[in-house]
Order: C-alpha cells, then structure tokens, then sequence
C-alpha cells in the first residue's frame, strides 16, 4: 500500500498493475501522528538523561566527613538550616558573605545553623586553588578556616583575571603560601598539599564541588533554606533575612504578602511578594506561594 496524495485509486497504477492509494491524512491525524512522535522522542530523551543522572551520582565519592563548614556555634539539631554555596573568586559570594555572617550571629545556634559549601567555579581561575587552601586551614583548627575565607573575600581582586594572567599554578600556589603563612598556616605544607592529587585536600575540594552538583547548584552564591533552594540576593540585607527566617522560627508560615490592590500590578491582580524584594501579579484562581510566586 503506498499512499500518493491527490490521486484517486482507481488513477493509479504501477509495473504490476492497480496500485492501491490511501488519501491523504486528515489535519488531526497528522497533528496525533505528530504528537505521538513528539512523545516518543520526549521519553527517549528522558530515558537518557535518567542514565547519565544515575552514571553520574554513581560517580561521586563519599565524603570524608560531612560536608560544609558550620558557622559559629550553629546546631545539626537547629530547626532552620541556612547553607551558602560559595565560590571564594566570585564577587556575588564576596557581597553576600558579610551578611550571611550577620545572620548566623544574629540567632542562637539552637535556632540556626549557617553552613558554608565550596563550589569553585571552573571559569574563575585560582578557585579550585583558593577551595584546597580552605582544607589546608582546617588542618590548623576551624578558626584558621574562617580566616581563610575572610583573607581570600579581602584580597579577591589580587587573584582574578587579568592580574594572574601571566602567572603559572605554581606561582599562583607559591604567592597564597605567603598568605597562608601570614595566617600562621605552615606555608611549607601548603605548597606539598595543594594541586597534588595524592593528597586529600585536592579530593576534599573535588568532592565538594561534586556535592554541590547533586544538589542542583548552579552558579554562586546558590542558597539552601531547610534543604530547599532560595531565590535570595547577593544584596539581601540581614533584615530581609529576618523576614524570611523568623516565621519558620515563629511557626506562623513561611513569609509572604498579599496585596489586593497595588499600582504595580494591573485591576482584579493581587500582588504576591512572595520573597523579600520579589513579586509577581496573581490572576484569579492563582494563589500567592512563598518562595515560588504566583501559581494554580
């Protein structure tokens, strides 16, 4: 049976005689057909990527220790659990870092705990660098870690593109071993250990970043409230923060504001601020959902 559109069966015919015409497919069957091998590339698609997905969680290591570095005195127990993943050559992460600080001082580690991932950024050049340099700190005590940190934020802009464009690994290394003996970190160690991948500040660092990819991180700063993503700005200041964190605290929802007439959102739309700074116009029928917007 072939089908040969605009001719009649009784108008064709081939070597072997009459040849059987079918019409041609209506709109709607063409638009299933269509739609059928839409589906069916879709779930293929799929397929393969729930194969790469489990091949790659397959390929990450268990850590060594649980990951992240908890700030101050914050409790595994604490009933809100804020998590920054930070890049120590990202300026946003540089911006929002003082601040996150502010907030785990500002409660009690029995309410919060702030916890601080490394996910250094293939594109920022003395990132994974500046990562083990965290590993190499914590051999010193969590105090050093936190000075790590705060020193790399300070003098960013020394170890950025162009100023290291010249610069080899090793003279990258040699100039932060000088940081890090001005930390009372043994400089001596620091050259042995970083970018050697016999040594486990070079895996502590990689698996970091692996972690931080099963955990959907994107970019820095990428941020984590009760295990949840958090749309938050690099600018959020500590109130804002505060308005975010203190219902959980208070057990009287998660924030959000409704506004029914507001001159940002055209008639018969009521406003959703459903994060600080943020907002969406809700149509009827849609309802206002923190941390998400307007939705049905």
């Amino acid at each position: 049976v072939r089908r040969l559109p605009g001719v009649r069966c009784d108008e064709a015919h081939d070597n072997h005689g009459p040849v059987k015409v079918l019409p041609p497919f209506s709109k709607t069957q063409d638009r299933l057909l269509r739609l059928d091998i839409a589906a069916g590339v879709t779930m293929l698609g799929l397929s393969v990527l729930l194969a790469i997905c489990v091949a790659c969680s397959a390929q990450v290591p268990i850590p060594h220790r649980p990951p992240g570095f908890a700030y101050g005195k914050g409790m595994a127990s604490a009933p809100v659990q804020l998590e920054a993943f930070l890049d120590l050559m990202c300026p946003d992460s540089k911006a929002a870092y003082p601040v996150l600080k502010q907030v785990a001082e500002e409660y009690p580690g029995t309410s919060l705990r702030f916890t601080v991932h490394l996910f250094p950024l293939p594109y920022h050049r003395t990132a994974f660098i500046a990562a083990q340099g965290v590993f190499v700190a914590e051999e010193d005590g969590v105090t050093q870690v936190w000075s790590w940190i705060d020193t790399m934020f300070e003098q960013q802009e020394e170890y950025k593109v162009p100023r290291t464009n010249d610069m080899s690994d090793t003279e990258i290394i040699n100039k932060l071993a000088m940081v890090a003996k001005s930390l009372n970190i043994s400089s001596t160690n620091f050259t042995k250990q970083v970018n050697n991948d016999r040594e486990m500040v070079w895996e502590n660092a990689r698996v970091a970043w692996k972690y931080g990819c099963t955990r959907g991180v994107a970019g820095t700063p990428w941020y984590l409230l009760n295990g949840v993503t958090i749309n938050a700005s690099p600018a959020w200041t500590l109130d804002q923060w505060k308005q975010v964190i203190d219902p959980l605290l208070k057990n009287t929802g998660v924030y959000v504001k409704e506004a029914i007439e507001d001159s940002n959102c055209p008639n018969h739309e009521k406003k959703c601020d459903y994060l600080p700074g943020k907002f969406e116009c809700c149509t009827k029928g849609e309802s206002c959902i923190p941390n998400v917007g307007c939705r049905c």
